[in-house]
């Protein structure tokens, strides 16, 4: 088992929760307190996502320094506070009454932050993990 395992395993379940509430976005009539609930849930989850790479994966590739590994572990870590910052700014806009007062508004911002998650994922998958699997 790849040390990395569980985080990739979060990364797909946290697509697949975009997935679902990116094909809700599409429904008639407008779901707000469905889409409210799935975006809560979604919320949950990358917390928790977010906690796991803070407190157990980039201290553990700043202190083994393996192929830069401080230096990748550093630069993503700062690159997640903004994008986690910025999903808790849209997470708090998007309440149920925003959302049903605003579809088209909700759907673009919806559609701009898990594009920005999406690529977070995406570098992820491709460039730490494969360096954390071979350092830790």
């Amino acid at each position: 088992m790849a040390y990395t395992d569980n985080f990739r395993r979060q990364h797909q379940d946290l697509l697949a929760m975009a997935g679902e509430i990116a094909t809700k976005l599409k429904a008639q009539p407008f779901d707000a307190r469905g889409l409210r609930n799935l975006l809560s849930a979604l919320a949950g989850k990358l917390t928790v996502h977010l906690t796991m790479e803070d407190k157990a994966l980039y201290p553990r590739l700043v202190q083994v320094n393996v192929e830069n590994s401080r230096g990748l572990a550093e630069a993503f870590q700062q690159e997640m506070g903004g994008l986690a910052a910025t999903f808790a700014t849209y997470n708090q806009k998007w309440q149920i009454n925003a959302i049903a007062a605003d579809p088209a508004g909700f759907s673009r911002d919806t559609h701009a932050v898990f594009a920005a998650i999406g690529r977070r994922i995406a570098r992820e998958n491709s460039e730490l993990y494969p360096l954390a699997d071979r350092a830790l």
